[in-house]
């Protein structure tokens, strides 16, 4: 048996070669995919490029019709792409036929089709669709009420009706989407109408035939793309029931006092909060009996003059809503100069938005309008936001100023077990883009809280318990009958318990490799139980749209095969990028900036567009885009084809299309979950994916990863802040493509580990087995290491059933005499796993104690087990100093 020096000499010396000990080898770069070139399908020779010539332009310009501007049918198959140009086809269609549609469908169909508005003359504005009853010869009907045209409205993301304006630029072409559902009894040919009207413009009448004949389709065409059917997910209403999503539990009031998973709010005379705590313990758990206070003092909302602070005379706080997830109220209070209506909802998952809506009485100069947050000490023992890094709250005064060149609206201070998370907005706000677009889709600067750059937010260091949160607004001049409106959204964390069982059974393989057919045997021989799908793969070839047509039959039989294995299946999918391979793409493009986020189109550069767009793009969008990602394929398939993409806009109708699409997979591939990367997608829509999710009763996971935001193309912000409120339906996290090793350990714990947001994580960048250890988080197989070694070690000792006992909590019962050397237990009935990390470079010593009462047992048994290419196997001495190399560690097992 070797003696405690040479084992450490040992250790040390694996320690000290990080790429051989961890096979950083093998660490996946996605960022090598750009490296790569490919060909994207030219559209030079599509017969909707076809331009008219001049002389065909102008003989059709010279018919002047009455109408003053000229309609032209199409169907589903010949999209409408030119804006600036019309194609030949119409010039050469005759008259007659121009403003006729001949179309065929299936019964039970969502059939779709176009007209194509061509303005020579004047501009039109306002146009305006209205549809007939369509009929066949035997009485049977479609009915009016049954079409819509997609450009002119639809449903929102919240499942609320809004119109749009459609105007057409002279000597420019405006296509319309029209679509209807097809009754599943209809046969024969059905004959309508439908009329064009702008304002101040005579109408133009299309004649309809539609051909319906064929099979049922029992899903309205949606298995399809090419029949466009899917154009409907736009205006679904998905997943928008007012119910708690697992783990939550309904939402109670009693008097004043609301509570949740986890939470509890007691509201003050004003309807701001006048206490809010947690009911979590340190290794987040929940426990009733524990209240963990946040407020010091109840929340203030301040408007001083010249004369002072306002005194108010505040109204009845009135419940204006409340059902199993949610609850809502209104205060109206009143002082000599203004009128405040403070509006309030909470949600089940502890989120909580505000509206202050600030009226002027009269002229008034305006000192400050502030709202004040006094957090007790304990909860504000960390934070991250307004451009520092999470971890330790500075003791110093902490003073900023708004800026949109950043993105930062948000702070959360906060303790492991007890955190409040702010966002400042005001009416006018729109969510901005991320990750190194952020200067493309910047935050609105508020009229209120920034109020031209005057405003900020100080953070006022300790004093009688109290760290004081001040965001304040600064001097102004407000007029009689002027409103402000000093909107914030506030998250309680933890948004929920700390799963470690599900972390500890939920074993990833997630490769970057174009071939998937080595996908199965890998996860299997590794012990993998899920496997993430990415894009760039031949059964999923092309960004966010996973049911590409001539991919789905690929993807559906992977995906069965792995469930005949007893792996699940989730795919890389969310909104942000979206590839140009999509059959709607023109569809959406006729929305104008709705859904294909506005930009600057060619003249576009960005960290990964150097030299400016793809030329696909520059040549077939021209204006109003972002590029976005690009990869090509070096193998299989598709090998030598290209994907490129666009931005997207955030919270959009495209939303409610993800949402379907996610329904749609589900039923119809036996999808298992979703992998979601830096994404564009809202609480509200993360919350109605979880219900999808759920509906059947099956448990499907989601996880979440992001880039390193804190540089200048992303806006200085904090990678995991951008996605706080979307944590309570994410099962998973994982932050730090980008962050280091090295970085401290509060910031692991705060920006990498989610613990104090109650999720668990996997490491990415940060590879070092110890360190990641302490806080839970493996690497990810093959993308960013090898757990397999430590899921056998997590598996033979049962870590689904421990809990975990991290230096944080002060029931930790492993000290190291140490402060650079940290220690996590995770303890099961009579055994323990202790994790012991060297924070530094140099080697450390470490003076192992073990608080037998908090550990629960006294150790008989105490060795190093073997982890392969981590540690051999060997005893350890509890009793004797024990030295470790720089970046090192070591695993103890105990038992009794």
């Amino acid at each position: 048996m070797f003696n405690n020096f040479k084992w450490n000499l040992i250790i040390g010396l694996l320690l000290s070669f990080p790429d051989l000990v961890q096979g950083q080898d093998e660490v996946t770069n996605a960022f090598d995919d750009l490296k790569r070139q490919g060909i994207v399908v030219s559209e030079e020779y599509c017969e909707m490029r076809q331009q008219a010539s001049q002389d065909a332009l102008e003989a059709l310009i010279r018919e002047n019709p009455v109408a003053g501007y000229f309609c032209f049918t199409e169907d589903r198959m010949h999209d409408i792409r030119m804006t600036d140009a019309i194609p030949q086809r119409w010039v050469e269609r005759p008259v007659a036929l121009r403003t006729k549609l001949n179309g065929d469908c299936r019964p039970g169909e969502f059939y779709t089709w176009q007209v194509g508005l061509f303005a020579p003359y004047q501009a039109l504005s306002d146009v305006s669709v209205s549809f007939s009853d369509w009929k066949n010869e035997k009485g049977g009907r479609i009915p009016a009420a049954a079409f819509r045209c997609f450009n002119l409205g639809g449903i929102d993301t919240k499942g609320a009706s809004f119109k749009k304006q459609v105007n057409v630029d002279k000597g420019t072409v405006q296509a319309l989407w029209i679509g209807s559902d097809i009754p599943t009894d209809a046969i024969g040919v059905y004959k309508g109408t439908v009329v064009i009207r702008p304002a101040h413009a005579q109408p133009v009448k299309i004649h309809c035939e539609l051909r319906v004949e064929g099979p049922v389709m029992t899903d309205k065409g949606d298995g399809e793309g090419w029949r466009k059917s899917r154009l409907r997910w736009l205006d679904s209403s998905i997943g928008n029931q007012p119910e708690p999503t697992y783990p939550y539990i309904p939402v109670k009031m009693d008097k004043r006092s609301i509570s949740w998973l986890g939470g509890t709010m007691v509201l003050s005379n004003t309807g701001l909060p006048r206490s809010i705590s947690t009911h979590y313990d340190s290794s987040n758990q929940l426990c009733a009996q524990i209240e963990n206070a946040l407020l010091a003092k109840e929340m203030t909302f301040v408007i001083e003059t010249q004369q002072g602070k306002e005194i108010w005379k505040n109204g009845t706080l009135r419940i204006t809503g409340q059902s199993r997830a949610s609850v809502s109220w209104k205060v109206c209070s009143k002082s000599s100069h203004f009128e405040i209506v403070c509006t309030g909802n909470l949600g089940f998952d502890g989120l909580i938005n505000y509206k202050m809506e600030v009226k002027a009485l009269n002229d008034v100069k305006v000192k400050d309008i502030r709202l004040e947050v006094p957090y007790t000490s304990y909860a504000a023992k960390y934070m991250m936001g307004l451009g520092h890094k999470g971890g330790f709250r500075p003791d110093s005064l902490i003073n900023w100023r708004w800026d949109t060149t950043n993105h930062q609206d948000k702070i959360w201070m906060g303790n492991v077990n007890a955190g409040l998370n702010f966002c400042f907005k005001d009416e006018n706000y729109v969510r901005p883009l991320v990750n190194i677009y952020y200067a493309l889709g910047k935050l609105n600067l508020p009229d209120s809280w920034g109020n031209s750059n005057k405003g900020g937010i100080d953070i006022i260091p300790e004093e009688s318990g109290v760290v004081l949160l001040n965001a304040y607004s600064g001097e102004r001049l407000m007029r009689k009958g002027e409103t402000l409106h000093y909107d914030f959204n506030m998250l309680v964390t933890p948004v929920k318990p700390l799963n470690l069982k599900e972390l500890a059974e939920k074993h990833f393989y997630h490769s970057n490799s174009d071939i998937s057919a080595g996908y199965i045997p890998a996860a299997l021989q590794a012990g993998a139980n899920m496997i993430n799908v990415h894009h760039k793969k031949d059964i999923y070839p092309f960004i966010n749209y996973p049911y590409y047509d001539d991919a789905i039959p690929d993807l559906k039989q992977f995906i069965a095969k792995a469930h005949q294995k007893e792996l699940d299946v989730r795919l890389y999918y969310t909104t942000r990028e979206l590839t140009v391979k999509i059959p709607e793409l023109w569809a959406l493009r006729s929305l104008g900036t709705e859904v294909i986020h506005d930009g600057p189109g060619s003249e576009t550069r960005t960290l990964i567009h150097r030299n400016g767009p793809h030329e696909w793009l520059n040549k077939n969008l021209k204006t109003h885009f972002i590029p976005a990602w690009y990869n090509a394929f070096k193998e299989g398939k598709y090998a030598g084809d290209m994907d490129i993409s666009v931005i997207t806009t955030p919270d959009s109708r495209w939303n409610n299309y993800y949402l379907e699409g996610l329904d749609w997979m589900i039923k119809n591939l036996g999808l298992d979950g979703v992998y979601i990367d830096d994404s564009a997608l809202d609480h509200q829509t993360l919350q109605r994916a979880r219900r999808i999710m759920d509906a059947d009763g099956k448990r499907r996971l989601i996880d979440m990863h992001s880039w390193n935001h804190m540089n200048q193309w992303a806006g200085y912000a904090n990678s995991l802040h951008l996605y706080l409120e979307l944590l309570p339906y994410v099962d998973r996290t994982w932050i730090g493509e980008g962050f280091g090793f090295y970085n401290t350990p509060d910031f692991w714990l705060v920006e990498m580990s989610g613990i104090p947001f109650g999720l668990m994580s996997e490491t990415l960048d940060a590879r070092n087995v110890f360190r990641g250890m302490i806080y839970g988080m493996l690497p990810r197989l093959p993308w960013s290491g090898n757990p397999v070694p430590l899921w056998k070690l997590w598996d033979d000792f049962g870590m689904k059933d421990a809990r975990i006992r991290g230096y944080w909590d002060n029931r930790c019962p492993v000290k190291t005499g140490n402060e650079n050397v940290l220690a996590t237990a995770y303890v099961k009935d009579d055994r323990a796993l202790v994790i012991l990390a060297n924070w530094t470079d140099s080697p450390q010593t470490a003076h192992i104690s073990m608080d037998e009462e908090l550990l629960g047992f006294k150790p008989s048994f105490c060795l190093l087990p073997e982890v392969r290419d981590v540690q051999w196997k060997g005893n350890i001495s509890l009793q004797k100093p024990y030295e470790m190399m720089g970046r090192g560690g070591l695993i103890i097992l105990l038992e009794k």
